[in-house]
């Protein structure tokens, strides 16, 4: 019999003094774990967004890359429209900090 599938719920976000946050039941996914990460949103049944800080308010953008610092505490990600979006992640990448939004797309 397949074990059953804990789901992932919403849990209160608490940034860290750089303003990256994960969520405490997100598995930690090494670089090139893409195809584990895809299997575990879709095990999930989440529909995962992602939303960049580069593309973010012009003048947030501008601080944050002008200013070297790894603080992104500031930036306040915009939630997608609609649904019952909730925060995975706000991590850095090479093209700087994103956030990863989701919602559950279907029960698996």
């Amino acid at each position: 019999m397949p074990e059953e599938v804990k789901l992932i719920q919403r849990s209160p976000v608490v940034r860290d003094e750089n303003g990256m946050f994960q969520h405490p039941d997100l598995p930690d996914f090494d670089e090139g774990d893409g195809d584990k990460c895809k299997a575990w949103i879709a095990e999930q049944g989440l529909q995962v967004t992602m939303v960049s800080l580069e593309y973010a308010d012009e003048a947030v953008a501008n601080r944050y890359f002008e200013s070297h610092d790894p603080d992104c505490s500031y930036w306040e990600p915009e939630r997608p429209f609609g649904g019952d979006w909730f925060c995975l992640a706000i991590h850095d990448t090479d093209d700087g900090p994103v956030c990863w939004w989701a919602r559950r797309e279907v029960t698996p």
